[in-house]
């Protein structure tokens, strides 16, 4: 008989329709730009495989305050107004008593913090139980040496980047004895756990300290 389409017609064929094909076709091809998310460049592949990344948004920003360059302490602050006054002055003169102090209560604060680590390495076998021993040893005599050098220093960096006026004057014998007296009443109205270990110096001490500085350096104008 033939095939006979929906009417009848005689001799009348159609196509299978396929709905896959048919939506397939529908659908407009998307379109690639070069330099697109989807499609890499060569120049971004490449920059890939080296390691790099392209830009895109910014660093996170850290918030625990671990990282950046640690905060001066209050002698450290009085230091470096001493550093930063010129050749002959007063505050010259003081730079090397103020950095020996410094020296001196460091390495206190060192042997003090490394002890217990050190008394714990002499016990026989606690090296080979505690492979960080060592590490832990340095670590503490560190922390130990910067706490030593702020011992009793009250507010002391307070003290003398207000005094930079002064500190900035040649080292004459009537500056070095206006300091010394600024300095000793300084103490004297800080908390009892600083003022009692400087209430040992008087002011004339001071002033001797700083001049005998002084001559050493043969500054004394």
């Amino acid at each position: 008989m033939g095939n006979i389409g929906p009417v009848g017609s005689r001799g009348v064929t159609r196509p299978v329709s396929n709905p896959a094909e048919d939506v397939a076709e529908a659908r407009p091809a998307a379109s690639v730009t070069p330099g697109s998310a989807s499609v890499p460049t060569d120049q971004q592949v490449a920059l890939q495989q080296d390691g790099f990344e392209p830009p895109g948004a910014p660093p996170p920003v850290d918030l625990t305050g671990t990282e950046g360059p640690r905060p001066l302490g209050q002698r450290e602050r009085a230091l470096e107004v001493t550093r930063q006054s010129p050749p002959g002055s007063v505050g010259a003169a003081i730079r090397p008593l103020l950095s020996g102090a410094m020296q001196t209560l460091g390495a206190v604060g060192y042997g003090m913090g490394a002890a217990p680590s050190a008394a714990a390495l002499a016990v026989p076998g606690m090296a080979a139980t505690q492979p960080g021993l060592l590490e832990r040893i340095g670590e503490n005599g560190r922390a130990g040496q910067a706490a030593g050098r702020e011992v009793a220093a009250g507010q002391v960096g307070d003290f003398y980047e207000s005094q930079r006026e002064l500190l900035n004057r040649p080292a004459t014998i009537s500056n070095i004895m206006e300091f010394a007296q600024r300095e000793t009443d300084f103490f004297r109205q800080q908390p009892l756990s600083v003022s009692a270990p400087a209430s040992v110096m008087s002011a004339s001490t001071r002033a001797s300290l700083i001049m005998t500085s002084a001559v050493a350096q043969r500054i004394i104008p």
